[in-house]
Order: structure tokens, then sequence, then C-alpha cells
């Protein structure tokens, strides 16, 4: 069975893997971003309402964690939690996975989406030899959009009405990947 690596580090922030410890600043974060994360992270939105249902939530992404299935890494800066990436949908057929992504408002614009993004798929493509890894955006999510352009993902195609959000709107979706090959610049 994989192991995934508990924390990653880059210049500015530390990836570690959420564990039930960090269910209350884990709903204290998706608390305050709650509208802005609502119409495509639902789940998290839903599952993270407060310490105990986050809790159970990360319980639960733990044991997917530990069948190989996904990870999720929160984005600390100075000692303080400001977002998160999951690793997820891993298919080791192929090998190919899922991001997800996102930094507290008050911290967008620093450049650590981007930062985070890139370690984890750097870890992922040399580490769990991962080959492909995509990314699933709402059209109108334009800062995302970029971000993943930015670094060499590649619009692959629209799903139409494929996704519904948190909102219960049906939308499309913009399928980005990247490949192993194509790795993002350290």
């Amino acid at each position: 069975m994989i192991q995934f690596k508990e924390e990653i580090r880059t210049d500015r922030l530390r990836l570690k893997v959420l564990e039930e410890e960090n269910a209350s600043t884990f709903a204290e974060l998706v608390s305050a971003n709650k509208t802005r994360l609502q119409e495509s992270f639902p789940i998290t939105v839903r599952r993270a309402t407060d310490k105990g249902a986050a809790s159970i939530y990360l319980k639960e992404l733990q044991y997917d964690r530990l069948h190989g299935r996904s990870v999720l890494y929160g984005v600390w800066f100075r000692g303080l939690l400001v977002g998160m990436i999951i690793v997820k949908n891993i298919d080791w057929r192929i090998p190919r996975s899922e991001v997800g992504y996102f930094v507290t408002q008050t911290y967008e614009g620093l450049g650590f989406t981007s930062e985070a993004l890139r370690a984890v798929c750097l870890y992922c493509f040399d580490d769990l030899s991962i080959l492909k890894i995509c990314a699933k955006i709402i059209p109108t999510n334009l800062q995302s959009k970029q971000l993943v352009e930015k670094l060499g993902f590649e619009l692959e195609g629209t799903l139409r009405k494929e996704y519904k959000t948190g909102l219960g709107e049906v939308v499309d979706i913009n399928y980005y990947g990247l490949l192993s090959q194509s790795r993002p610049e350290q």
C-alpha cells in the first residue's frame, strides 16, 4: 500500500496532512471561506460545518489516504492554516490523479496557491510516479484557470453539464491535464 508523505515543504509553506486533531482549525477555515467555496467545494462546505463534523470528515479522508485513494494537505504559513490542497481520485492502474485547492482570501495574490500546487505536482510525479494530474475547473473560475495554465496544465476539453455546484446549478467543467514530462519547473 502507498505511503503518502506526511509533510511537503516549500520556501514559505508547510503542506501537512490534515488529521482529526486539526478539525477545529479546518472547520474555521472552511467557515470563513464558505461563500467562496460553496460553488466548487460543496462537499467540504457541507462536511466541515463545525469541529465535530470536520473531525468525522477528516477521519473518513484518513481512511481514503490509508487506502491510497486521496491525500488532503493543509497549507500552513507561519503556523496558520491558510488553505488546503487535495490529491484525489487516484487511479493507480494508469496512474493518474486529480487536484483541488484553495487559499483563504486573506492570503490570495501572494503566490501561495501556485507554490503549493507546484510542490504537490512535483511530489506526485517524482515520489508517487503519477503520469498525469488533472484539474477540473468551472469555466467562470478565471483565477484557477490562469494558475494551472501558468504551471503548464493544458486545457483538454470542456465537459458539458458535468458538475453540480453547491448552489445546485449544473455547469460545464474545463478539464485540464498536466503530464509528468511537462512538469512545472521548481
